[in-house]
């Protein structure tokens, strides 16, 4: 082998080196990217959290009031039919 073929070798080999850190560190800086949104969507859905609570805790509130007013009706419509 000829010293230049060597030389040509040593680039190559240089390159490829250098391609894949550039894509290591490609896909760390992506992945930190992603890390951040990630904590910033966790931290908006916490945020989203009482808020879901006490909008499921009203509708339960809501449907015991249809059902309690549907009762008192149901047995007013009974007591009415039955008289």
């Amino acid at each position: 082998m000829n010293s230049s073929d060597g030389r040509i070798l040593l680039l190559v080999v240089i390159g490829t080196a250098l391609f894949a850190v550039g894509r290591r560190f490609q896909r760390a800086a992506d992945t930190w990217a992603g890390w951040g949104k990630a904590v910033k969507a966790a931290a908006e859905a916490a945020e989203k959290i009482p808020g879901a609570r006490s909008a499921a805790w009203a509708a339960v509130r809501g449907m015991i009031v249809v059902g309690v007013g549907g009762l008192i009706l149901f047995a007013v419509i009974a007591n009415v039919i039955r008289y």
